[in-house]
């Protein structure tokens, strides 16, 4: 059956003009298109699939809803896809017209852009022409004089002192009171104080962790998300926190902005400002340490960051410890040392009695393999037996098609009896109550039919999907049989995570599907 994909988007911009444009809310452009369907012979009798990203720019094509929609074109589940106006599905010209010329007639999909009066299918395949161009131009040099109009008020807010970030840090929160405005947090200005104190009697940022957290201080996550989902893990001060926070000039009741610049228009990506380059307010808020105490703290733990480049295990991000569930730190050998090792990252910290506080490298990687052998072996051997039925699926596959296809022919009787119907009462061969009866027993039928549809089409998506697992398994099992070495691609395709415990025993959560 075919299958309209139906994409909705507005962005953050678009939200704040909704009182002089409710043509551009979700649901405004839910019901255009919906009523254009429902007018359309041809496309009513399509399934409808929702798209929809609320909040997102249209500059950028990496958008969750739109990402769904495209996979399911490239799965050639999509025929036709309606959208409100163009800059609805992207205001960057250049990519609309490789989509438009390009993409979408290559992949049979028909482009429908109702406010824009655009319908692929009137083209015939030919490109499309230069009012529909010019359009989409318009639409990007719309999107980027908005940025340019956005990125002016944020910096003309910054010049004025406002706050217009997100987070304040640790000893700072926003005043209710009056907008964009920072205050003290007395209670975690007191840990701040604190820290500062420590570190002005020349103790190291893990000393100052270490002494947190014997006293029992919360840490930052503790203080401001106290319910949130940790995985099993303690809480702890980590010498990262104590640093940056020793590092922060805002102490100093300083704010600095423009520190970062995006690498194009939509982007979520941004670059980073040469720190000469930042803009600095001086008594922009009310400090919580002295001149003297800064400079104090800084004169024996200078503000630098060393970019060393360090050997990538493959392992790094996948080991964590069993016992703290905090992860594993890997150290390369160093020229009088060629042991490798992991070492539990938290250990100096927590004193956790059940920490694994190191693991050999070497009898890790061994353990790894092994054990990735062992579970293809039994993997490939499950796989063979499902390969075993898969002419069986395929009869059932090829049934549930049939009975598809039955179904669909019986809905086009069903609307052909519903026009032949209108034809007698227009001929006034029925009275209008007859005419009605008609109607309500063709559209108590054609309901059920489209619930009896959408039942088998999710049976033969399931069938086809099963298929699919299948093929993808036995490939990757056959791509690597008789592994020898761990690898970063091996890691990343089998691997989700691994534990190790003061024993030396390792347990390994798969990335594969169940059996």
């Amino acid at each position: 059956m075919n299958v309209i994909g139906m994409y909705l988007r507005l962005s953050l911009e678009d939200k704040k003009d909704l009182k002089r444009d409710e043509s551009n809310s979700i649901s405004s452009q839910r019901l255009l298109i919906k009523e254009f369907i429902q007018c359309n012979i041809e496309l009513r009798g399509y399934e409808v699939k929702e798209f929809c990203d609320d909040g997102w720019s249209g500059t950028s094509m990496d958008r969750p809803g739109m990402n769904q929609l495209l996979a399911e074109v490239k799965k050639n589940r999509i025929q036709c896809i309606i959208v409100k106006d163009m800059s609805r599905f992207s205001r960057d010209y250049i990519e609309m017209g490789t989509y438009l010329n390009q993409i979408f007639p290559f992949m049979g999909v028909r482009f429908i852009a109702l406010g824009d009066h655009y319908d692929s299918k009137e083209d015939n395949g030919n490109t499309i022409g230069l009012d529909t161009a010019f359009k989409t131009l318009l639409y990007d040099l719309y999107s980027k004089d908005i940025s340019v109009k956005v990125k002016t008020s944020v910096k003309n807010k910054c010049a004025n002192g406002e706050y217009i970030f997100g987070q304040v840090p640790f000893g700072y929160r926003k005043s209710p009171v009056e907008k964009n405005k920072v205050i003290i947090n007395k209670k975690e200005a007191e840990i701040v104080r604190h820290i500062f104190s420590l570190a002005a009697l020349s103790k190291s940022s893990t000393q100052i962790a270490r002494q947190l957290g014997e006293e029992g201080i919360p840490t930052i996550m503790q203080m401001r998300h106290p319910k949130a989902d940790r995985d099993g893990k303690p809480l702890v001060w980590s010498s990262s926190a104590v640093r940056n926070i020793l590092n922060n000039r805002f102490y100093l009741g300083e704010m600095a902005y423009g520190k970062t610049v995006c690498k194009s228009v939509g982007s979520k990506k941004s670059v980073r400002v040469p720190k000469e380059e930042w803009k600095v307010i001086p008594n922009h808020h009310e400090a919580l340490v002295t001149q003297e105490v800064f400079e104090q703290v800084s004169s024996f733990r200078p503000d630098h960051v060393t970019d060393r480049k360090r050997e990538k295990h493959p392992l790094t991000g996948k080991l964590y410890c069993g016992g703290c569930r905090y992860a594993m730190v890997y150290k390369p050998p160093r020229e009088k040392n060629k042991y490798r090792w992991f070492e539990c990252s938290k250990h100096a910290l927590t004193h956790n009695l059940y920490c694994c506080t190191y693991f050999c490298a070497d009898m890790l990687e061994e353990l790894v393999l092994t054990m990735l052998n062992k579970e293809l072996m039994i993997r490939g051997e499950a796989v063979r037996q499902k390969k075993n039925l898969k002419s069986l699926k395929e009869c059932q596959l090829a049934a549930v098609k049939d009975k598809l296809k039955n179904l669909q022919r019986e809905q086009e009787l069903v609307k052909d009896s519903k026009d032949g119907a209108y034809e007698e009462y227009a001929a006034g061969s029925i009275t209008p109550e007859e005419y009605r009866g008609k109607m309500d027993k063709l559209d108590r039928q054609m309901e059920l039919l489209s619930g009896q549809l959408r039942e088998w089409q999710e049976k033969c998506l399931e069938l086809e999907d099963e298929q699919a697992k299948l093929d993808t398994d036995m490939r990757q099992i056959i791509r690597y049989s008789h592994i020898e070495e761990l690898t970063q691609d091996l890691v990343d395709t089998f691997i989700e995570r691994i534990y190790v415990y003061k024993d030396k025993r390792v347990e390994i959560k798969w990335k594969f599907r169940e059996r």
